[in-house]
């Protein structure tokens, strides 16, 4: 004996039974397409969904976080009440595991940079430290001549 229809239960997803929001499917796919691996197992698009969610949801945390302690108006009202790009490129580099993470990826955006300038030289410092420079070059090409010259 079969069963009826009205006894089956409704299909449940894997993006539903993971318990995660980034489609499933649509990772696979993109696992499959890629041609990273001859094949990929069932349960590969299961954790780089759970892993990328993990990642998104840090880099969402620290923007808002960011958003939130940004400038303000004389009335101590935020001047804008949306996470900006900026927003998202200052939580990732200022996060070390996620600056390690997109090391080498180029955020292209106006965002001032986050590591303060030490001290700035003046104008004389400056030509201080190029003449102190162009002395040590001349001193190393000297000894590299004295060590080539000893050679012959």
């Amino acid at each position: 004996m079969g069963r009826s229809d009205s006894t089956r239960g409704t299909n449940v997803s894997r993006q539903a039974k993971a318990g995660v929001t980034l489609s499933v499917a649509r990772i696979n796919k993109l696992l499959r397409r890629g041609n990273q691996a001859k094949n990929v197992s069932s349960k590969a698009p299961l954790y780089v969904a759970g892993v990328m969610e993990t990642i998104v949801d840090a880099v969402v945390k620290y923007a808002v976080e960011n958003a939130r302690n940004g400038p303000r108006n004389s009335h101590g009202v935020l001047l804008a009440k949306r996470v900006d790009n900026t927003d998202v490129i200052h939580a990732v580099r200022s996060d070390p595991d996620l600056a390690r993470l997109c090391h080498g990826f180029a955020f292209g955006s106006n965002a001032k940079n986050i590591k303060p300038i030490k001290h700035i030289l003046s104008s004389e410092g400056q030509k201080k430290r190029k003449e102190a420079k162009k002395d040590r070059q001349q001193a190393k090409g000297a000894a590299s001549v004295g060590r080539d010259a000893g050679m012959d």
